[in-house]
């Protein structure tokens, strides 16, 4: 049935209904829960602490050290550096605060830390191997105390560079450090380590250990493959250990940085020691050692020669260093000693003092041909009924011209007969009774546009053979790719085997 409501009807009801308020319940009243009574008897959780800022992905930052910090300890603790990061920034650390040794931190000091970006990963990673003790391996165990065995890779991760690209440099260092080092106690010891927590164990062939000058350990971590983690613990257990990361890849760099740790008095890059005057016998050396501080006045100073393409020392130059104090260490080498062809290049001696000698021994040397003791009639072919004939000491055509050398002095009449000569078209080289082999030879090379003057010459290259022979004389290039070199001085045994050796044929006038 439809009701139907006029205004009238719609209007009464309406307030009647705001006369009788009325209260409607979801649900009955006494199941209703108070908040107040709610949160007294389950209280919120308290807000966490705010955890401490950490530092901007890049830049630099600054830590004043307290008692017992460790660089890594740091590194981890303060700013969540780890792992290879870890060891990239230690050695910014080191490089920017100047330090000689990060386990050295000076309580007080302020350090610069400069941090890489934070979103740097490095391409890969490298952990400890660890693994849960077995049973029966020690007392700890019947206990229920467990024990982790640290145990380094013993082989190189697939595209991890490392010691592996060169383990024979390694082994040489470790063969010839007893030589640069030999008082020390022998270096077969192992850093292994056993305590009621870990065992630490390293295979002595890939990370050899060495002694340094000042009774420290050298670790020799070739290509930085040792785990962090266990480079922490290593030194931490031992703090005069130095680690050295250095690929052998780059020998120089390589020994730099043991020689660095193994803490000797001194050493000395690129060193050269000569010996003699007139003749100068040079060496090279990569490295120069002294020990100690009285090194130099004891005659112990030891020279050092790093792996690379030069040839091994002469035994001969061995000796003589020897016998002015200093010991030569050479790493083991892969170039033998080279003996040069003995067509090659040929050293001659002149020891004439007669100008005219001198002459005949540059014109050979050169291999010109000549004849001797002419005499030259300038007016030959002129038929004028005139004969003047001048003598000379050597004739000789090279290039379509004719040279001769004549013993003038200088003197009015021989300044005539050297424009006579001259108009007629012969080069002049006038000879004088005070020439020696350096100004005899600038007169011939001047005329016959030679490339060559007197002065102190190598015989070869000090840096590709590693020692040298230096002399004053005449250096020239031969037709066929050789030398040519002629002096005026003594030539002693020592340089004659050298000059031999680097395929000098010898020649004395």
């Amino acid at each position: 049935m439809l009701v139907s409501l006029d205004k009238k009807q719609l209007g009464l009801a309406l307030i009647l209904l705001a006369a009788f308020p009325l209260t409607s319940y979801s649900i009955d009243k006494k199941f209703e829960i108070e908040p107040a009574a709610l949160a007294k008897k389950y209280p919120m959780p308290a807000p966490a602490p705010k955890t401490k800022p950490a530092p901007k992905g890049s830049g630099t930052v600054t830590y004043k050290v307290k008692r017992g910090d460790f660089l890594y300890r740091v590194l981890a603790r303060e700013y969540g550096i780890t792992g290879d990061r870890a060891d990239a920034v230690a050695l910014r650390v080191q490089a920017a605060n100047h330090l000689a040794d990060i386990r050295r931190l000076q309580v007080g000091t302020t350090l610069l830390i400069p941090i890489d970006p934070a979103g740097h990963k490095p391409k890969t990673r490298r952990t400890a191997k660890i693994a849960a003790a077995k049973p029966g391996r020690g007392t700890n165990e019947a206990q229920g105390a467990t024990v982790m065995f640290f145990k380094a890779p013993a082989t190189q991760p697939a595209g991890l560079p490392g010691p592996a690209s060169n383990p024979e440099a390694v082994q040489d260092a470790a063969k010839v450090w007893p030589q640069l080092v030999p008082d020390a106690p022998s270096s077969k010891a192992q850093l292994d380590y056993l305590s009621s927590a870990f065992s630490l164990s390293l295979d002595p062939q890939r990370y050899p250990v060495l002694a340094g000058q000042d009774g420290g350990t050298i670790l020799v971590d070739a290509g930085g493959s040792l785990p962090p983690l266990v480079k922490s613990l290593l030194q931490e257990k031992n703090p005069q250990l130095s680690v050295v990361s250095e690929r052998p890849d780059n020998p120089r760099a390589f020994y730099r940085a043991l020689l660095n740790a193994a803490r000797f008095y001194s050493f000395e890059e690129d060193f050269l020691v000569d010996f003699g005057t007139d003749c100068k016998v040079i060496v090279q050396a990569d490295f120069k050692i002294e020990k100690s501080q009285d090194s130099l006045l004891r005659q112990d100073i030891t020279l050092l020669k790093v792996p690379g393409k030069r040839p091994a020392t002469p035994q001969a130059l061995v000796r003589l260093l020897a016998s002015h104090g200093f010991k030569l260490v050479e790493t083991p080498s892969t170039a033998p000693i080279i003996t040069g062809r003995p067509d090659d290049s040929v050293l001659y001696q002149i020891p004439e003092k007669d100008p005219r000698g001198i002459a005949d021994a540059l014109l050979e040397a050169l291999g010109i041909r000549f004849q001797a003791d002419k005499s030259i009639d300038l007016y030959a072919g002129d038929n004028n009924g005139v004969r003047l004939e001048i003598p000379v000491y050597r004739y000789f055509e090279k290039n379509g011209r004719r040279y001769v050398l004549a013993r003038f002095q200088g003197d009015p009449l021989g300044d005539s007969l050297t424009n006579l000569l001259e108009a007629k078209g012969y080069q002049v080289i006038a000879i004088q009774d005070h020439d020696d082999l350096q100004s005899l030879s600038d007169k011939l090379f001047n005329r016959l546009d030679v490339a060559g003057r007197y002065g102190e010459q190598d015989l070869w290259s000090l840096w590709e053979k590693g020692y040298g022979v230096r002399m004053a004389g005449v250096m020239l290039n031969d037709a066929k790719g050789g030398r040519i070199f002629i002096t005026d001085r003594k030539v002693d045994p020592l340089v004659r085997e050298l000059a031999k050796l680097n395929g000098y044929k010898q020649e004395t006038r």
